[in-house]
């Protein structure tokens, strides 16, 4: 393993709004009389919008900020963060989203650029306030991105063409492990994880256990892609590994761990 890249970080815009709770007091109230004249006041949020746009994406500023400040070349005390923002759906395009900071009296717009950046402002007053970061997308739409400089791990120790699974899969359990410091669902079911790529050439890999084995088999370009299994990670079997083989960790989205899983 020679090296390993950069990471685009995502994380979901999936943070629901918690409902109002009125608490009522121990007598009951006598209804009103219904006066045709009077007006029903709309529900709003804290920039004065309509509470229809709890129904969107929502995030609030310090996880947003926990996300900016998780790349080890940002500076705590930055004015702002630099993010990108893109659709799940490949039909919405940058220009396509809004985004406004739900600050209290007045919703602070952030502007988009025609590549999906967006500038996020840092002083105190919105980490004191911790407004939500709101989209005029559907709650889980949406993704943040930001360069993450991964810790540097050694290579597994391959001997004799052999390597203990546990091993093998030790650089992806480190990195995935710095990854959760930032977002503690990574590498869960259904969430973004990594994979394991090794570049073979045309020589297959094997995992050897006690009820059988397994191979595989690279694809057109040389290179296998294995998935950190819990029960093989728990049985730690032995796996066969090509002499030379150059190895990364790579991020990998739900959606490429599923197809890599069905091969």
């Amino acid at each position: 393993m020679n090296r390993l890249p950069s990471f685009l970080f995502a994380s979901l815009l999936l943070v629901v709004a918690s409902p109002v709770v009125r608490l009522r007091s121990q007598e009951p109230e006598k209804p009103a009389a219904p006066s045709p004249a009077a007006e029903v006041a709309t529900p709003e949020t804290l920039s004065g919008r309509s509470l229809a746009f709890n129904e969107l994406a929502r995030l609030p500023y310090q996880q947003l900020l926990r996300i900016a400040q998780s790349d080890a070349r940002a500076k705590s005390d930055a004015t702002s963060y630099k993010l990108r923002i893109q659709s799940r759906n490949p039909k919405i395009t940058p220009k396509d989203i809004e985004l406004f900071l739900d600050v209290k009296d007045k919703p602070l717009v952030l502007v988009i650029d025609n590549d999906g950046f967006v500038e996020v402002p840092h002083n105190k007053e919105l980490v004191d306030a911790n407004p939500d970061l709101v989209a005029n997308q559907p709650r889980g739409s949406l993704n943040i991105f930001v360069d993450l400089e991964v810790p540097r791990v050694s290579p597994p120790e391959i001997k004799d063409g052999k390597v203990a699974y546990q091993e093998l899969f030790r650089p992806l359990v480190e990195i995935q492990a710095e990854m959760r410091k930032v977002d503690p669902t990574f590498g869960l079911s259904g969430q973004q994880q990594f994979v394991l790529e090794i570049e073979t050439g045309e020589k297959p890999i094997k995992i050897t256990r006690a009820l059988g084995s397994r191979t595989f088999r690279p694809n057109a370009r040389g290179k296998v892609y294995m998935i950190m299994e819990a029960y093989l990670y728990e049985e730690n079997p032995q796996v066969e590994v090509p002499d030379g083989a150059k190895m990364n960790v790579l991020p990998a989205s739900p959606e490429e761990i599923d197809e890599i899983r069905s091969r």
